[in-house]
């Protein structure tokens, strides 16, 4: 029989705020040495994301990370705001807590909202983008990969 330590396993979104927050400015949204946005001049202060990974040994997890976005709504030029956009080579499930927008999933864009849930298959390049006038808030789950989950 697998033992293991039990642990507070149920968790608030406030419990997300005791963590360590990284805030994505739009200055800061760079992917392969460039600026994701077209002509971020003016905007490069503005706040793009915030996000927040539960810390493993508070959610008795060692091979999943649960994480938290917040996606500021507004845009960027003709841009909406979105995040960085990736692929990696493990899974990845998005819960939608709150807003609208669109997720992107190898160039097919779909619609997102309050209570949606995307699966995301390893490899599938995928962003999400804010085209609504509301902050975007989603948990995403995936296994634990480079530096995230440490």
């Amino acid at each position: 029989m697998l033992k293991s330590k039990i642990i507070n396993m149920k968790f608030k979104l406030k419990d997300f705020k005791r963590m360590k927050v990284l805030r994505k400015k739009v200055k800061d949204m760079v992917s392969r040495g460039k600026n994701i946005y077209k002509n971020p001049k003016g905007h490069e202060k503005e706040l793009n994301y915030e996000v927040c990974d539960l810390l493993s040994k508070k959610t008795g997890l060692k091979n999943l990370v649960v994480s938290l976005t917040i996606l500021y709504p507004g845009k960027v030029g003709t841009e909406f705001k979105m995040t960085t956009g990736h692929s990696h080579p493990k899974e990845e499930v998005y819960f939608f807590l709150d807003g609208d927008g669109q997720i992107i999933l190898n160039r097919r864009k779909f619609k997102v909202r309050k209570n949606d849930l995307i699966t995301v298959p390893r490899g599938v390049w995928h962003r999400v983008i804010n085209n609504k006038k509301k902050k975007i808030i989603f948990l995403s789950v995936f296994e634990k990969y480079g530096k995230r989950g440490k």
